[in-house]
């Protein structure tokens, strides 16, 4: 019988595998891709993580490996499960089944920091765009870039913090944005200026076509309703992600998990935290989820060991 069974091996629910080993529970990690780290490692590795402390940035590869390596330190660390997706939880009397892709496991608490879940590239919604070479909804090597001419497609952090990545080694970089205001980091938009990028606000995408190697946009003011073109090497579209449904039997709002005051799900003895989880003042970043999993670990550590003195440092 597990103590814990966390699924998701994001950052949160890795550095929620390290606190568990801090705690001495027992438990399984499990992961549906064959990497840890979500988002972070699948989709921006290269990007700069700005707002943790003790960094003036580092990259989102960078600080998965140093967690891996604090989780690596433990010698009492729980086991992670790659490539093994949850298709069921049943509760029993007072313990929880947990039916995977490859097999059932029974624990007391399950920890539910799955994130975003499984996702898929939000698209530009052209009827040819998947017919187009050179066009990427993910960043994971910044040197395909070098010496091209980029185009950068999203108004959001990872659009911003991509453009001024791949500005280091690009030929020329430009963002264009559906709207007037960036939803993103405003020292970053300012900084974009003055590395030279280009920015094109409230234009909406038409057209795409290409031509032996070179990609056409079609784009137009929103304002004026003015057409125009414009050529490039490679596009990046950073529009966001549509993530699936998943299974888990909790109570739901907007397909997000709510939870009460300890992140406990409507379920007993499941928490949820992270960016799946909605409760009123929710802020959708690494350092509220890090702080969020730390409280539950700790509770966990109560519920299965209601007489231990749990310090409070380690």
């Amino acid at each position: 019988m597990n103590d814990i069974i966390i699924i998701g091996c994001g950052p949160v629910g890795l550095y929620g595998a390290i606190l568990s080993s801090l705690h001495n529970l027992k438990g399984i990690v499990i992961e549906s891709l064959n990497q840890i780290g979500g988002q972070l490692t699948s989709l921006y590795p290269e990007k700069d993580i700005i707002d943790l402390p003790g960094f003036d940035k580092i990259k989102a590869k960078d600080f998965i490996s140093k967690l891996e390596s604090q989780y690596n330190s433990k010698e009492n660390k729980l086991p992670i499960h790659l490539n093994e997706s949850v298709l069921d939880i049943i509760k029993e009397e007072d313990y929880y089944l947990v039916k995977t892709t490859l097999d059932t496991y029974e624990t007391k608490t399950i920890l539910l920091t799955t994130g975003m879940g499984m996702f898929s590239p939000r698209l530009i919604g052209l009827e040819n765009e998947k017919e187009i070479k050179n066009i990427f909804y993910s960043c994971s090597d910044v040197s395909i870039y070098k010496d091209k001419d980029v185009i950068v497609l999203g108004g959001g952090d990872s659009a911003v913090d991509l453009s001024l990545l791949i500005n280091k080694v690009a030929k020329s970089t430009t963002i264009i944005h559906r709207r007037n205001d960036f939803r993103a980091q405003e020292s970053s938009v300012r900084k974009m200026s003055e590395e030279g990028i280009c920015i094109l606000r409230n234009y909406s995408i038409k057209g795409i076509d290409q031509k032996e190697d070179k990609i056409r946009l079609t784009i137009k003011d929103n304002e004026t309703l003015k057409e125009s073109t414009l050529t490039c090497d490679n596009v990046l579209v950073q529009y966001g992600q549509i993530p699936s449904k998943d299974s888990f039997p909790v109570e739901k709002e907007n397909n997000l998990i709510k939870v009460n005051d300890y992140y406990q799900t409507s379920l007993p003895n499941v928490f949820a935290c992270g960016n799946i989880v909605t409760y009123k003042g929710k802020v959708k970043n690494i350092i509220t989820g890090l702080g969020e999993v730390s409280l539950i670990i700790t509770r966990i550590d109560q519920i299965i060991n209601p007489t231990k003195n749990i310090p409070i440092h380690f």
